[in-house]
């Protein structure tokens, strides 16, 4: 946006000096707080307690990209996601110039997202590179690669709808942001307030900052769940949270308007404490329900295939829930002969539905809507 175009007439501006805030009521933070850390505790338990839990993880991380790219007006699918998944792993040469700009966004969230976590896992720090980093890759083509991925705007951004010509929120000057940015990491890594507070502060100085062209807010959401892990709230770098924030976005964007406009960093925190144990909630119901899912197509794969290779079957499919036969060939750690008799056998009894019939040397391409149904938001 241009702000000579645009009435600033309700326009908030960047609290100057006001970060991290220097007092906060925690006598109305102390509920809020314990709650979120108890349903967050839950939800660790449940993921530790589980065996092989990135089957159960990886759907949810494809769910929360659907929800934050939503956030954005990036309207996509589950399905879609998994299917440009599929297609980059099978060695399609550029799998995603005939996907839909849409489905495109999402896809790279979520890769981002995968990347940025693995990274942690391998013992990077969550610094401005890794941010950057993680930003470069989800710009990294379609309608963002022109947005300077992986680096710091150069330009003042400002927040606002461009239909009324309007704008709301007036991010700090790029004059200012290096500064800023180093003292957000620096309060990140080394603050000494309770962790998941300190996680709600640093989301709110990060999109106030926006200190991005494109792509502020997902990268936003990403960093709650890096710090989430980094500062020992959960034992695992998995914890998704974009799908209460979609559902309450008015309330989202009018809690962090405050922060600026009036200094009600405490206002900001409750909702965000109530929004990670409302989200730690719902994980924890679609976890159950991805694992009693998993549960009953165990004992009906058992029946259909009657194959002793009937569980890699089943842990392949609910890894990667489109996919192209070749894959399922090659990587399932089946026999040849018994993998394309075990996805032939699928198809006939309705478990797996074709999407693409294969063609000359392009395999068939294959859904699994009992997975993919369950998670639809």
């Amino acid at each position: 946006m241009i702000a000579n175009r645009y009435d600033l007439s309700e326009s908030v501006a960047y609290h100057t000096g006001a970060f991290p805030p220097a007092t906060l009521n925690y006598e109305a933070l102390l509920g809020p707080l314990e709650e979120a850390a108890a349903s967050l505790a839950r939800y660790d338990a449940k993921l530790a307690g589980m065996v092989n839990s990135d089957l159960f993880l990886a759907p949810l991380r494809r769910q929360d990209a659907v929800s934050s790219s939503r956030m954005e007006g990036t309207i996509s699918t589950i399905e879609e996601v998994y299917r440009l998944e599929a297609d980059e792993d099978g060695g399609a040469v550029d799998p995603h110039r005939q996907a839909r700009n849409d489905d495109v966004e999402t896809f790279l969230y979520s890769r981002a997202l995968r990347n940025a976590q693995q990274s942690l896992a391998e013992g990077a720090p969550l610094s401005e590179h890794l941010i950057r980093t993680a930003h470069q890759q989800l710009l990294s083509f379609g309608r963002g690669a022109h947005k300077r991925p992986g680096a710091y705007k150069v330009e003042q951004n400002y927040i606002g709808d461009d239909r009324i010509g309007k704008i709301y929120y007036v991010p700090i000057p790029p004059e200012h942001l290096a500064p800023a940015m180093g003292e957000l990491v620096s309060f990140i890594n080394d603050g000494g307030m309770r962790p998941l507070i300190r996680t709600a502060l640093a989301h709110v100085e990060f999109e106030a900052l926006h200190p991005f062209e494109d792509g502020n807010g997902r990268i936003g959401r990403i960093l709650i769940t890096l710090m989430l892990w980094k500062l020992g709230i959960i034992s695992q770098p998995n914890f998704f949270v974009s799908g209460y924030f979609e559902t309450h976005k008015s309330e989202y964007i009018e809690r962090m308007r405050a922060v600026s406009a009036i200094g009600d960093w405490t206002g900001w925190t409750v909702f965000f404490l109530r929004a990670m144990h409302e989200q730690a909630k719902f994980n924890i119901q679609t976890a159950d329900r991805i694992f009693a899912l998993y549960g009953s197509m165990r004992e009906l794969f058992r029946v259909v295939l009657n194959s002793q290779f009937h569980d890699q079957a089943l842990d392949f499919i609910f890894s990667s829930p489109v996919f192209r036969n070749d894959r399922f060939v090659d990587r399932s750690g089946i026999p040849t002969s018994s993998a394309r008799l075990i996805s032939r056998r699928l198809v006939d009894a309705n478990l797996l539905r074709t999407i693409e019939p294969s063609a000359g040397r392009r395999a068939a391409l294959y859904a699994f809507d009992p997975l993919l149904d369950l998670l639809r938001v």
